[in-house]
């Protein structure tokens, strides 16, 4: 036998003729070092699967077990004045929700203090207590476990076994007249705006790290919604400045009616990941700029001068001079409704445009047909 026949031979009775790779408890009978690390890789992606799982069930079950108005809140008073900013911090920055923050106004006229209370909820093994700090022109709420990792590290106890989980709900209480600009600024918890009886004429700004933002017929000068992780739905029952909603990861609903005592209104919306629907209660008239990253904007001005650019459109409607921004980067803007439109018409009247191959929907109150 040549000596390529003998090696051949040698290596079957070696390897039993498998093949041995960096898997090979999977693929062999044989199990090589590297194999065995690979095993225990799985194995350990296995448990901690399995205890993630077991925690996201329970801390999912407490939302759905506690009543809130049985735990005794932690209250916090403080002028807007000296503190315009609401940061309310929960025990981590991971991408986990802890609970919600309800906005509203008091009823009291006498009321020129910031209400601000917490109720927390939490199972058995965990233990929590409520912090306050003040720096600079923010009032700082926190809530902090009883845990050996803290900080950087807070996120290793939800690996532990039995589950420790926590829920937050804050409800934030502002007075019927409030500084120019007032920031309601957390990280993982969602914001909640009610009915303000009162309209504001200023300016609030609400941002969240991950968290959904939702608005029920608020009025005010001006607002901010920010979230990085989470969806913006909701009504703006009157804006006279600026509306201005922004979120990473999460598709964008709302409702706005324009007050009848704006002059300049700029509205701008943008959205990276998901959709945009837009819907104008009240006239807008002034320029709008739609934009996508990844579809094509094909509109008819008023003019009737046929307008098509790649990834962008710009034009005015009416005589006024606001403003009208919609950006997304990774999808389409639907059905955005506005008045005093341009386009084309269906047979129900509705005026449409096309970004892409998604068609957008223009509808609204007291237009003028434009052509």
């Amino acid at each position: 036998m040549s000596s390529k026949g003998q090696y051949y031979e040698y290596e079957q009775q070696q390897t039993g003729g498998s093949i041995t790779g960096c898997c090979g408890c999977i693929w062999t009978p044989i199990l090589t070092l590297c194999g065995v690390l690979c095993c225990l890789i799985v194995i350990a992606l296995v448990i901690v699967a399995v205890i993630l799982g077991v925690n996201i069930n329970t801390c999912g079950k407490l939302n759905q077990t506690v009543d809130f108005n049985t735990v005794t809140p932690s209250v916090h008073t403080y002028d807007p004045k000296i503190f315009p900013i609401l940061n309310f911090i929960s025990f981590n920055s991971i991408l986990t929700k802890t609970g919600q923050i309800y906005v509203t106004q008091s009823n009291s006229t006498s009321d020129t203090n910031v209400s601000v209370s917490v109720r927390i909820a939490a199972t058995k093994d965990e233990t929590t207590s409520i912090k306050e700090e003040n720096a600079d022109s923010t009032k700082k709420i926190f809530l902090e476990r009883a845990d050996t990792f803290k900080g950087s590290l807070a996120w290793i106890g939800y690996f532990s076994l039995p589950p420790r989980c926590i829920l937050a709900k804050v409800e934030v209480v502002l007075p019927q007249t409030i500084p120019s600009v007032i920031t309601i600024d957390t990280d993982v918890n969602d914001i909640i705006f009610y009915a303000n009886p009162v309209p504001y004429s200023s300016q609030i700004i609400a941002k969240t790290v991950n968290g959904e933002i939702n608005v029920n017929n608020f009025a005010v000068g001006s607002l901010t919604l920010n979230t990085n992780n989470g969806g913006i739905k909701g009504s703006v029952s009157e804006i006279v400045n600026e509306l201005i909603a922004i979120t990473n990861n999460g598709g964008i609903q709302l409702n706005v009616s324009i007050s009848s005592n704006a002059t300049n209104p700029k509205i701008e919306i943008t959205n990276s990941l998901s959709d945009i629907q837009l819907n104008f209660n009240s006239s807008f008239s002034g320029s709008y700029d739609a934009k996508t990253d990844y579809g094509k904007v094909n509109i008819d001005n008023p003019s009737s001068v046929a307008i098509s650019e790649d990834k962008k459109k710009t034009g005015k409607v009416g005589d006024k001079n606001g403003t009208l921004n919609a950006n997304t980067k990774n999808d389409t803007l639907k059905k955005s409704k506005i008045v005093k439109p341009f386009g084309w018409e269906d047979n129900e009247g509705v005026i449409w445009f096309e970004i892409g191959n998604m068609d957008i929907q223009l509808k609204g109150n007291n237009w003028k047909r434009r052509f």
